[in-house]
């Protein structure tokens, strides 16, 4: 694919322009609507802002996005849904939601979007990502397992249906060669996207937010 891409960070308010997922996902683009509602699907997502200043991150290529990941700290994942409040460790923050779209998958999208988050969550308390993934009939939220596995991200539970992945922060953060071109990015300047392995299919210093009509 020709041209660059930027990646910015979200906040609840920039939820309704996801590209839309499946009707029938709970972590769809069409629950968002609504976000007036404390009961609604995006609780998880305003804790995340008011802990960090963000709840995910977003790729664009001439101001259209063409992926995000969402993320959330484990006190606010809610306690039924594919990333299950049940199990998780109290030091990782939780991959709510990770997609990349159709046009855009095995061009390196998904790979970069958890560098830029392990970059973000590096600067908070927390010291690694968690993510709940699958072997079989991946989505938007639940993630592949190969593909977490070729971006860097380590099996802590071998649950056959859902096994739960984990990327070390301490360890990813000093890899430099990986870590610089993210740098880059998260300081606004911009790089060409490249083919890379398999994508997804279909509180210490907050940073404020800036919507996506903003410049990062």
């Amino acid at each position: 694919m020709r041209g660059r891409a930027r990646i910015r960070r979200i906040g609840v308010q920039d939820l309704h322009a996801l590209p839309t997922t499946c009707p029938t996902c709970p972590l769809g683009a069409a629950r968002y609507v609504g976000l007036e509602s404390e009961n609604g699907a995006a609780t998880w997502a305003r804790a995340a802002e008011s802990d960090w200043g963000f709840c995910g991150i977003a790729m664009f290529h001439v101001e259209h996005i063409v992926g995000y990941l969402l993320l959330t700290s484990p006190l606010h994942v809610p306690r039924a849904g594919p990333q299950s409040g049940y199990g998780l460790n109290p030091d990782a923050a939780v991959v709510m939601s990770l997609r990349v779209v159709p046009e855009y998958v095995g061009q390196g999208v998904g790979r970069q979007l958890v560098q830029a988050a392990a970059a973000r969550i590096a600067r908070t308390p927390f010291r690694a990502l968690e993510v709940q993934s699958t072997h079989t009939l991946p989505s938007c939220a639940v993630p592949p397992a190969g593909f977490l596995e070729a971006t860097g991200f380590q099996l802590i539970d071998s649950n056959p249906l859902h096994p739960r992945y984990r990327l070390d922060l301490s360890r990813t953060v000093t890899w430099t060669p990986v870590m610089m071109p993210t740098v880059q990015q998260l300081l606004g300047l911009v790089r060409p996207l490249r083919p890379l392995p398999p994508e997804p299919a279909g509180r210490a210093h907050r940073e404020p937010h800036r919507s996506l009509g903003s410049r990062s």
